[in-house]
């Protein structure tokens, strides 16, 4: 009977030791994680916590997406100048400036006296194809008027981007003419140069003028150097005074076409990321060439990548003033919403 009795028993003990055990054990996780995520579960809830008794305590009807949207700018300029939070409305015409193309009316524009005043017609773009011309105003938009104060850059910008194959119609106020002109345009796939000028200065030295680095970059500066060594230039002068940086690929894969193998090109780590280093793998056009790379406080990022990689090399000479100095690699990181970090 003592035998039986101790045998019943037993389960219920196991039960409740491991009852005793999970209880044990989770008492102690929680002290040593608390530990170490008390600080960031403090300060991160604090946020929203702020965020919520805003919401549903403050005297006044707010909105709260304008107040997160003002917050995180703020946030973000304590840590570095170049760090920057996008907003959606705005994320798209940022990417489009280093991309291969854009969908528009293939105009380059300023805005004048509150009016678009177009500086230049794209060649084969829409907008030559239906007889606009540089310096023509437009002052209408879909038939309504498009001046004054309401007109600045990124309103006209995304008023006559869009889709390709939709249509937009402009009134055009042209000085030979006294009545308005109307056009309209079927918006088309117009491409990004990233390269504006490719010429002789004289008979030994070619000229390239590089404005940014982008998607294209690589392939516009092959064509440029391969159109200069057809009129045998003897040497290459790199414009890059102005040029406020982009992608890191193209200028890594530009400076590579300068350097002979094994050449460090640029290197980069940080406190989550291990180092990267990228070096010159020897199959560059233009290894033995002489080379004059000219800079300014313009020239940042992918510019000053490019600049470096030859003067760390000792590879041709880097003129002009003192470059903006950003040594930072920025990754995009993008919001379910549209908007985004860099």
């Amino acid at each position: 009977m003592k035998f039986n009795r101790g045998y019943r028993l037993i389960p219920i003990i196991i039960a409740v030791s491991v009852v005793l055990g999970v209880f044990i054990g989770n008492f102690y996780s929680r002290r040593s994680s608390g530990k170490q995520m008390g600080v960031f579960n403090t300060n991160s809830n604090k946020i929203n916590a702020l965020l919520r008794i805003v919401e549903e305590q403050y005297v006044d009807t707010i909105d709260m997406n304008t107040i997160v949207e003002d917050v995180l700018p703020n946030i973000l300029a304590e840590l570095d100048p170049h760090s920057m939070y996008i907003p959606a409305k705005n994320l798209e015409a940022v990417n489009s400036e280093l991309e291969a193309s854009f969908s528009g009316i293939g105009v380059a524009f300023t805005i004048q006296n509150d009016t678009i005043h177009i500086n230049s017609v794209i060649q084969g773009g829409p907008s030559e194809k239906v007889g606009l011309l540089p310096g023509d105003r437009i002052v209408t938009v879909n038939d309504s008027l498009f001046v004054g104060d309401k007109v600045d850059n990124e309103i006209a910008m995304s008023t006559l981007k869009g889709p390709k194959g939709t249509e937009v119609k402009v009134g055009v106020k042209r000085r030979s003419e006294e009545e308005l002109l109307h056009f309209n345009i079927v918006r088309d796939d117009i491409p990004q140069q990233t390269i504006n000028a490719t010429y002789m200065i004289n008979n030994d030295w070619g000229y390239i003028q590089i404005t940014k680095f982008g998607q294209t970059t690589y392939i516009e500066l092959l064509s440029s150097i391969a159109k200069l060594n057809h009129q045998k230039s003897k040497g290459l002068i790199i414009d890059l005074r102005g040029n406020t940086g982009g992608f890191m690929e193209p200028a890594i894969r530009a400076a590579n076409e300068f350097l002979e193998q094994g050449r460090l090109i640029v290197y980069a780590d940080g406190r989550k990321f291990p180092r990267m280093d990228e070096f010159a793998d020897g199959t560059g056009s233009c290894q033995r060439v002489p080379l004059v790379v000219l800079v300014d406080e313009g020239s940042a990022s992918a510019s000053e990548i490019f600049a470096g990689a030859i003067q760390d090399n000792d590879r041709g000479f880097v003129v002009g003033r003192r470059t903006f100095g950003k040594g930072l690699v920025q990754q995009p990181i993008a919001f379910s919403d549209g908007s985004g970090l860099r």
